[in-house]
């Protein structure tokens, strides 16, 4: 097996295939190697994205098809309830195994990628990094690493795991209002942030997901407390199941002359909410068509927005500090802001005047909390 590449990937998830996807439209004169440790592509992933005026239409850009989408949201907690038609704005489900597999498709004449291969070292030698793996030793000029681990010096605020259990199960009958997605809808828990995340896909199919925004989850409590939660649709049938632990954190990567550190690990995913196929897709519409090349690929560095970081910072000592109080918070955001502000801040698109109306819209007590609140 050949063991010299110009750029060696690490990772197979959805932020290297998005960026190889863009940045080898073309075919170009690299040879390119993709290491992953899973044995094939993930069927428990689930990406949801906002679409509309003013976003990347992922859809088109990426070739995908989604799932289904929805033009009204619903979140609500024990005393209030909010319904709300967010049209001309979407919020689109991606198939996680449907989508890897489509990007992988569009690839796979450019790279080579191997499953079942784990990662044992990295060394960066001189002019090229060596990575040391189950299935051989590999060099390249180039190293582009996707892997979620990160020192504590890069973490930039409070630390909170998004932990979660879904099911799509399937009724004997119609049950659904499969026009209206439930985004939010907060249990009683004054330790943690927990709530159920219900996406129906026809009167009949829904994923269920049960949410924790916690320091410290415990799977066997929320395990429990998502079979609860099932109980209340009767007798059904399982078509899935996901998992999954996602951090909620300001994560800056170290920079590096041989490495390009990219998703989880480079502070891709949005602090506050745990969402990141729209942060990526916005870091590569930045390279405006630029092309991978042999010695432009540390030009791909991904940059933080400090506006944003700046409220992501405040809304994770909220979360963390005060869980009993942060329904509140989300619950105002969703029913004072227009819906397109709230859109285009959630999805790292917002104009000031967007800025002005979320900020009018939070509620001004915890968010004073938040920003006058240390960092532990």
């Amino acid at each position: 097996m050949k063991n010299e590449y110009d750029i060696t990937v690490i990772g197979a998830g959805l932020s290297s295939l998005m960026f190889l996807s863009k940045t080898l439209k073309s075919k170009p004169n690299l040879s390119i190697l993709v290491l992953e440790q899973k044995k094939t592509i993930d069927h428990t992933q689930s990406f949801c994205v906002w679409e509309g005026p003013g976003l990347i239409d992922i859809e088109k850009e990426y070739k995908l098809k989604s799932k289904h989408s929805w033009d009204k949201i619903f979140i609500n907690d024990n005393v209030e309830k909010i319904k709300k038609n967010i049209s001309p704005y979407r919020y689109v489900y991606h198939d996680g195994f449907e989508t890897l597999k489509s990007l992988k498709k569009q690839i796979k004449s450019k790279v080579k990628i191997l499953y079942d291969t784990k990662v044992k070292k990295v060394d960066e030698q001189g002019t090229n990094v060596k990575v040391t793996s189950s299935k051989g030793t590999f060099i390249s000029n180039y190293l582009v690493d996707s892997r979620p681990k990160v020192s504590k010096d890069e973490i930039k605020s409070e630390y909170v795991h998004q932990a979660f259990l879904g099911t799509e199960i399937e009724l004997a009958s119609n049950n659904f209002d499969n026009s209206s997605a439930t985004i939010m809808s907060f249990s009683k828990n004054k330790k943690e942030t927990e709530f159920v995340y219900q996406l129906p896909f026809s009167k009949r199919r829904t994923l269920v997901e049960t949410t924790l925004f916690s320091s410290n989850p415990d799977l066997k409590k929320l395990k429990s407390k998502h079979n609860k939660n099932l109980k209340k649709f009767g007798s059904y049938k399982i078509l899935r199941s996901e998992k999954g632990f996602i951090p909620m954190a300001l994560i800056k990567a170290k920079k590096n002359k041989r490495i390009l550190r990219i998703g989880t690990g480079a502070g891709m995913v949005r602090a506050s909410s745990g969402y990141s196929m729209r942060k990526i897709a916005n870091w590569i519409k930045t390279f405006n068509g630029k092309k991978l090349g042999k010695s432009n690929l540390l030009t791909f560095e991904y940059s933080h927005n400090p506006t944003l970081d700046f409220f992501d910072k405040i809304f994770l000592r909220v979360i963390k500090n005060y869980p009993d109080k942060s329904n509140h918070l989300f619950l105002n955001l969703f029913k004072k802001s227009r819906h397109s502000s709230l859109i285009r801040f959630l999805s790292d698109k917002p104009s000031w005047l967007d800025i002005l109306n979320i900020i009018l819209s939070m509620p001004k007590i915890l968010m004073l909390k938040g920003l006058f609140k240390k960092d532990e």
